[in-house]
C-alpha cells in the first residue's frame, strides 16, 4: 500500500495520534508525515506533535477515491460516520439526500437515510447497521422493524412531505439495510440487505439487482 495511504488510514484508525506514533507504524520519517499531513489538511491536522482527524467522513471518501478497498475504510468510522458516510455516497451518485427523517407526531418514527433519485422519484429508505456481527435472526428482526416503520412513513406521507418538501419527488421507496460486513441473507418481508462495500454497484446496477432478488418497490402516491 503506498505510505500516504496507510498514513492516513493509520489515523483516521486513532483519529488522535502522535507523529513519533505514526512514524513508527509507517517506518517513515518524521519529517515526511508532516507533508503528508500538510497535503491532506482538509481533513487532518497537526498541532505541535499530535495528529488529529478533523474530517473523518471526507478522508474516508478520499481514500475510497484512491482505491482502498471500502470495507476496511468503512471498519474505521463509527455508526454516526457510517449513515453520514452512506449520505455522501448517495449524493455522489446524484440522489437528494435527507439524513434522519423522523417524525414525533402523529406518530413517532426514524429513517436513518433517506435518497431520493430526482429524475424517476425512486427512492431508497435506508437502515444503517454499522455491526461488527450479525446473526440471521438479528438480521430478520433489523427487517421487519424498518419494513414497519416505512409503512408508517407512508401511511403520515402527507404529513411527512410538509416537512421534508424533497419527498414531494419521491415515488417508489426501496427498503433497504445497509450493513457494514456481507449479510448472509438477502432479502426478508421485502427488505433488501447490502454491504457498504457493495453499496456503489449497487446504485449504478439498482434495477438490476431488484429484480434479480425479486425486490418490488413501495409505492408512494
Amino acid at each position: 500500500m503506498d505510505i500516504e495511504f496507510k498514513t492516513l488510514l493509520i489515523a483516521l484508525k486513532h483519529r488522535k495520534i502522535l507523529i513519533g506514533e505514526l512514524s513508527n507504524l509507517t517506518n517513515y520519517p518524521e519529517n515526511a508525515i508532516r507533508e503528508i499531513i500538510q497535503r491532506n489538511r482538509d481533513v487532518v491536522r497537526v498541532n505541535g506533535e499530535e495528529v488529529t482527524v478533523v474530517n473523518p467522513v471526507q478522508l474516508a471518501l478520499k481514500l475510497v477515491y484512491t482505491g482502498v478497498e471500502l470495507r476496511k475504510i468503512t471498519e474505521l468510522l463509527d455508526w454516526r460516520d457510517f449513515e453520514v458516510f452512506s449520505t455522501r455516497i448517495l449524493m455522489e451518485f446524484g440522489y437528494e439526500v435527507v439524513h434522519e427523517v423522523k417524525l414525533t407526531t402523529p406518530v413517532r418514527f426514524e429513517v436513518d437515510v433517506l435518497g431520493i433519485d430526482p429524475s424517476t422519484g425512486l427512492s431508497i429508505a435506508i437502515d444503517c447497521k454499522h455491526w461488527s456481527s450479525m446473526s440471521t435472526s438479528r438480521l430478520l428482526q433489523a427487517a421487519e422493524t424498518h419494513i414497519a416503520r416505512l409503512h408508517k412513513l407512508i401511511k403520515h406521507y402527507p404529513y411527512a412531505k410538509s416537512k421534508y418538501k424533497v419527498l414531494e419527488k419521491a415515488k417508489r421507496m426501496v427498503p433497504l439495510i445497509l450493513t457494514l460486513l456481507t449479510p448472509r441473507v438477502r432479502t426478508h418481508v421485502g427488505v433488501l440487505f447490502i454491504s457498504i462495500g457493495e453499496f456503489p454497484q449497487f446504485l449504478r446496477d439498482i434495477h438490476s439487482v431488484l429484480e434479480y432478488f425479486d425486490v418490488t418497490p413501495l409505492k408512494l402516491n
